[in-house]
């Protein structure tokens, strides 16, 4: 039903509500503010205060709880370029609330795509999962590994990628390997050829500085242990055996491309905020046009030593 036509300071309270300063035309409302402003105010009992703005300054965003559209002010914005700020001091600032049964809480897309989720799993664990199908889920005591609807996912999520590798592993204890006579087939004891390149590979013990950790540190660089991957790699080959097919030996590969993301000039009437230029490296998991190939070769070194030990 149609609006009667209203002008005038006011029109009245609704619901214990005044509109200040605005004209009702039909379906239309407007403002005679001089700033264009449309402002919801109400009575707590003893004053009038500001319930509610449409800040027309900043396009058209709405304004909960707040007069002005700063970020670090108590309230809500909800912006007319889709950004959502909530700000509450020395208190939680949102709460989610999902009823009757565990599962997603929030969903993450691009171009209406899901790219990823925060939920709940069936343990009432909290989990993060990408969409395509890695996750993690935080229990009381454990980082869980889930697939992409938070259910567990065993043996299946590496950490770390070898384009963006962890540096140090800090623990109070090692990692532990399974290794359940159950889990296992094809058991057997080296061949010949076999335990000559463990003999081999035990001599191929380097000390040696990270290329990385020099260009950062300089001389205060620390010396490091370990085998270098090409060097047991030729130590396999030269006992006609492919290196590839033994665990200990590691070799990734992948695609790369530096792209850089250009300067954004602030635009308030649109609700464009300015951003610096910046550049990131795109990783591609197959051959792409104008990617570079990169590969880096690893060993296994709990494996490695077990197999160098069977040559003592």
């Amino acid at each position: 039903m149609a609006l009667t036509k209203v002008t005038g300071s006011g029109i009245g309270t609704v619901d214990s509500a005044v509109v200040d300063n605005i004209t009702i035309d039909g379906n239309d409302i407007s403002s005679t503010n001089s700033n264009g402003d449309i402002i919801f105010k109400g009575n707590d009992g003893g004053s009038t205060i500001e319930a509610m703005r449409i800040d027309m300054s900043a396009g058209g965003t709405l304004l909960i709880g707040k007069d002005t559209n700063t970020s670090n002010v108590s309230g809500i914005e909800l912006e007319a370029s889709g950004t959502i700020v909530m700000n509450r001091a020395s208190n939680t600032a949102m709460f989610i609330n999902r009823t009757s049964d565990n599962g997603d809480y929030i969903e993450f897309r691009k171009d209406n795509g899901t790219r990823g989720k925060i939920g709940v799993e069936t343990s009432s664990n909290m989990y993060f999962a990408c969409n395509r199908g890695a996750g993690i889920a935080v229990s009381d005591a454990e980082l869980i590994p889930t697939n992409a609807s938070g259910a567990l996912n065993d043996d299946a999520v590496d950490c770390g990628h070898p384009s963006a590798r962890f540096d140090d592993v800090r623990a109070t204890n090692g990692t532990i390997q399974t290794s359940d006579r159950n889990d296992k087939q094809d058991i057997e004891e080296l061949t010949d050829a076999e335990k000559r390149v463990a003999v081999v590979a035990k001599g191929l013990m380097r000390k040696f500085r990270w290329k990385s950790k020099v260009a950062e540190k300089g001389d205060k660089s620390r010396t490091h242990f370990g085998i270098i991957a090409q060097d047991l790699q030729d130590a396999f080959t030269a006992e006609s055996l492919d290196v590839s097919k033994y665990a200990m030996f590691c070799s990734d590969t992948w695609w790369e491309k530096e792209i850089t993301v250009d300067a954004v000039q602030a635009d308030e009437e649109k609700g464009i905020e300015a951003k610096d230029a910046y550049t990131y490296m795109d990783i591609k998991e197959e051959a792409t046009e104008g990617y570079t190939i990169k590969t880096r070769l690893g060993v296994r070194y709990s494996e490695l030593l077990a197999f160098i030990i069977s040559a003592i």
